[in-house]
């Protein structure tokens, strides 16, 4: 590739990588890193290579990733079901699809729990619970979401993601409109806390899993696509919710949010599917020369889940990785559920202190994007802990923050960690493991992540009641942040798989998949 910037008098070597085409123009990405790197370049498919100081460009067209060179609609190994549906939507692959339908169902689905903070105001005036006993809720909901996670995981590789979404809506159903029509404190907790906890266990594990198995290639576009979208949903339900409450009433809101959202995940249901093989097709990037894989009797799933499980949990880093998701998740619920009321508290009206929220979420979508995409090409170990620090450094900046538009600055900055913490988490996940049954891993990190979320949104308002501030409460936000930056820089290198031998104990008549890390190391 020759370099245009060959002749720059910029010092610092440049890293480009390659990102997909969707509009069918040229991108160019230069990125600047100093340090003793010279310079990384990466093939379509290749393994990074060190270059010269030399800056680097990459010109892209990203409609050859939606419609990748060797999945076309004409492949001639398709099983017939697999032509039917690429006709539905010519020109592009399906995972493409999937990430779409998927993207919708957690802005649909999960926005409400992540826009708690907009309902804690509004219950405190209207009903007069205090802080403690309304994120009681929130906490419940998240303890309950975190105990059904493996759960949630099994069911997955046992009966298909699609069975357990679909249960999934249900429960959500069921508590938008519990909530709407709750008159005691009580009734919040079983309806935050156990409809939609469970609601969430069923959504969070079986979107990821599918992702995952829907790709050989650029999950990291993929999974960013898909967190970008999960940080969009609560910046806009903060919005939608504190307008609807202002215009209406905060019981009436959660019922149209509980009937429209409800009705727009079941008809994406019909166009959802649980894995390429179960429709005819390949992951995408899977090479045309490779028969389309057939699906194998349950039992036979059933074995192979099982011993991918054991061989995962025989690593430190599939333990750690459960804690590094506590830490920080523990670190933004804080954030998350307790903005609001700091800045109410410093006074900043209701509806600007939701703008706030809505704010460190929006900015949350673009480095939700970008991370898993440089994570899946430089090893996500690095830019987890990056973002896990640049998550917890900014909440110091609550101890002086007063005026409105402080807190606006607060929130572009914060969010920008805030959207890179979690992103990552698939993507490192393949690069220790490989391609496997996901389910019960991302059941148990998320159960580490619920857990984070549970008491961070609990621990918060106890230690107001205890010290009258939310002084103490910041300082736990920053110290948990930093905490699972440390905890990352102490585990593996991503250079290399953790368990490349984990098919070996499995019958080769299961045909197994070939796995190989993704990542460059760490």
């Amino acid at each position: 590739m020759r370099s245009r910037c060959s002749g720059s008098r910029l010092r610092s070597p440049c890293v480009s990588w390659t990102l997909p085409h969707i509009l069918d123009v040229d991108i160019k990405i230069i990125w600047m890193v100093p340090g003793r790197v010279k310079g990384v370049k990466f093939g379509r498919h290749s393994r990074p290579t060190v270059l010269t100081p030399t800056p680097i460009e990459s010109n892209i067209n990203l409609r050859e990733t939606l419609q990748h060179p060797m999945l076309t609609p004409q492949d001639p190994m398709l099983s017939p079901q697999g032509h039917r549906i690429t006709r539905l939507f010519p020109g592009i692959h399906y995972a493409w699809i999937i990430i779409v339908i998927a993207s919708i169902m957690h802005m649909a689905g999960g926005s409400v729990r992540q826009a708690f903070g907009v309902l804690v105001v509004p219950l405190q005036q209207d009903m007069g619970w205090s802080p403690a006993s309304i994120s009681l809720g929130y906490a419940l909901g998240s303890i309950v979401g975190a105990a059904l996670a493996p759960l949630s995981g099994i069911a997955t590789d046992r009966y298909g993601a699609r069975k357990v979404i679909l249960a999934g809506i249900l429960f959500f159903f069921l508590g938008a409109i519990i909530t709407g029509a709750a008159d005691q404190v009580w009734h919040l907790w079983v309806s935050y806390g156990i409809f939609l906890g469970v609601a969430q266990a069923c959504f969070s594990v079986p979107i990821l899993t599918t992702a995952n198995s829907w790709f050989r290639t650029r999950l990291g576009v993929g999974i960013g696509l898909l967190q970008a979208a999960h940080g969009l949903g609560p910046a806009v339900m903060a919005v939608l919710l504190s307008a609807l409450i202002a215009a209406l009433t905060w019981q009436t809101a959660f019922w149209l949010i509980g009937v429209v959202a409800s009705a727009v995940m079941i008809s994406l249901m019909l166009f959802f599917r649980n894995e390429p093989s179960h429709v005819g097709l390949r992951p995408y990037g899977d090479p045309r020369t490779e028969p389309v894989r057939k699906s194998v009797d349950l039992a036979a799933e059933k074995l192979r889940a099982k011993a991918y499980l054991m061989s995962m949990q025989g690593t430190n880093a599939f333990r750690q990785l459960v804690g590094v998701h506590f830490l920080g998740c523990v670190g933004h619920a804080i954030v998350i559920i307790y903005i609001i009321p700091i800045a109410v508290e410093a006074g900043v009206n209701v509806v600007s202190a939701a703008g706030i929220l809505s704010t460190l979420m929006g900015v949350s979508v673009l480095t939700r994007f970008l991370t898993p995409v440089v994570a899946d090409y430089l090893g996500a170990k690095r830019a987890m802990a990056t973002m896990f620090v640049l998550q917890g450094l900014p909440v110091l900046m609550l101890f002086w923050t007063q005026e409105l538009w402080q807190f606006y600055m607060f929130a572009v900055i914060f969010g920008i960690g805030y959207g890179g913490e979690g992103s990552a988490f698939p993507i490192i996940n393949r690069q220790y493991f490989g391609r496997g049954p996901m389910g019960r891993s991302f059941g148990w990190q998320q159960a580490g992540a619920g857990t984070g979320m549970a008491f961070g949104g609990w621990i918060g308002g106890v230690l107001y009641v205890i010290s009258g501030s939310y002084d103490v409460t910041v300082i736990l936000s920053v110290l948990t942040s930093l905490a699972g930056a440390a905890m990352i820089l102490t585990m593996p290198s991503t250079a290399r798989l953790l368990i490349p031998n984990w098919e070996d104990a499995i019958s080769p008549n299961l045909h197994p998949e070939t796995t190989r890390p993704l990542g460059a190391g760490d």
